[in-house]
């Protein structure tokens, strides 16, 4: 048929860098995730009743939205079985791994919702690594696997994974026995069987994995003259319910996830690219006390935090990549230590705002959509006594919950229906 009359069709989701920015480790690249509507923005109104705009080309009759925003990049996209966005995204924000950086697995929504961190954020994750990349999940057991790379930036190492269902320490599997060989371009098939890209020396092939003994098995194709990547068989995929962010209806309806009616948004003369987050409880979290960015400077419970500070991160936009070389600043007190990459870590921040905290440590606050973001809980004196480091960010009408730091997997206890004062006051009292 004509292009833009086909019935029934998909976004195709796809990771782009802007010219002229630079990422938090100097590289000439920010890479985000990008859905690309292929019938004018038509495709999002069957699924939720409005059709959304982002960057047109009518044209050629397509519409794009950026649906995540990382100052470093986000990448190497994939489609889950309950349908959401699987893909890798690196951490810069603080202290990780040395200074090298990690590179966690993360899954959101289709339309940038709601991202969750999946495996790889924190230091206590084993595995080793700092790289996490081409992650895909198996039919059968339903087991996340990837590549794990000793450096962020690389693209091969060798296989590992945890559970889909129950990402943790204790379901992590190291596959390949380090054979002397490197892995990339992994895919998993239905009849519990999967294809790898494998090399040892530079020459890599395709391979059916040997999942028995931990090694590439029998070979598949490979061209001497060329190395063979990305393995793609054709057969019919399982199709993933959508996951419908909006209610459909005349002002968009409530989201699922905010409670801020959208009337009340346009009454109250909000911009439209403003966005609602809720924290169930500031003070609930796993991590020590301790001297690192990633820990918290004194144990605090409900009524200790005051206050969180609203930390934006902005995107370096930077066309001579030479201004900022590495080691600029390691002349400078602390700079070998002072960040992510030590005293050249070129990372901009701007405060957004302020909320204060009500007594039993919820938190809630509307502030501006497609931005990314950090917070810092602050105690009476006004003193950080803990910041988070994974950025997040809120789509335009959206909103976030958070059940408080490393509060269990996603799919478990951050959706407990826990009643916290600051949903109440927000919802009878929004001044």
């Amino acid at each position: 048929k004509e292009r833009g009359t086909v019935e029934k069709t998909g976004f195709i989701i796809f990771a782009g860098s802007p010219d002229g920015v630079m990422d938090e480790f100097h590289n000439p690249y920010a890479y985000n995730l990008f859905r690309l509507d292929t019938q004018g923005g038509h495709v999002t109104g069957r699924i939720t009743g409005h059709v959304l705009s982002g960057i047109e080309f009518p044209s050629i009759n397509t519409t794009i939205d950026q649906t995540t925003y990382n100052i470093s990049s986000n990448f190497d996209p994939t489609t889950t079985p309950d349908g959401n966005i699987l893909f890798s995204s690196t951490q810069a924000n603080g202290s990780r791994a040395g200074g090298k950086g990690r590179v966690m697995l993360c899954v959101d929504n289709w339309d940038g919702a709601y991202p969750r961190p999946i495996y790889g954020n924190c230091g206590g994750e084993v595995g080793g690594a700092s790289g996490r990349s081409q992650a895909k999940i198996t039919f059968g057991d339903r087991r996340l696997v990837y590549v794990e790379s000793p450096y962020m930036n690389w693209g091969v190492g060798q296989l590992a994974s945890v559970s889909w269902d129950a990402p943790y320490n204790k379901t992590y599997e190291r596959l390949t026995k380090d054979d002397g060989g490197l892995y990339r371009s992994l895919y998993p098939l239905p009849d519990d069987r999967m294809l790898v890209s494998y090399g040892e020396r530079g020459d890599f092939g395709i391979y059916w994995f040997d999942c028995k003994n931990g090694k590439a098995g029998e070979l598949v194709h490979n061209d001497p003259e060329w190395n063979d990547h990305q393995p793609a068989p054709i057969y019919i995929k399982y199709r993933p319910r959508w996951i419908n962010t909006f209610t459909a209806g005349k002002n968009f309806g409530v989201t699922a996830v905010t409670y801020q009616p959208f009337d009340q948004v346009k009454v109250e003369g909000y911009p439209h690219s403003w966005a609602t987050w809720i924290c169930f409880d500031t003070t609930l979290t796993d991590l020590p006390v301790g001297p690192y960015p990633h820990q918290k400077a004194k144990d605090t419970k409900p009524g200790d935090v005051k206050a969180v500070r609203i930390v934006e991160g902005v995107q370096c936009v930077e066309p001579d990549a030479n201004r900022f070389k590495a080691g600029a600043g390691s002349h400078l007190v602390g700079g070998s230590r002072s960040s992510s990459n030590s005293g050249t870590a070129y990372q901009q921040r701007r405060i957004i705002g302020y909320q204060y905290v009500e007594d039993d440590g919820s938190v809630v606050t509307s502030q501006t959509a497609d931005t990314p973001y950090y917070i810092q809980n602050l105690d009476e004196r006004g003193v950080a006594v803990q910041a988070a480091l994974t950025r997040a960010y809120l789509r335009p009408y959206h909103g976030r919950i958070c059940s408080g730091c490393h509060d269990g997997s996603y799919r478990g206890r951050a959706f407990q229906n826990q009643h916290a004062k600051a949903l109440y006051n927000w919802w009878y009292d929004d001044r």
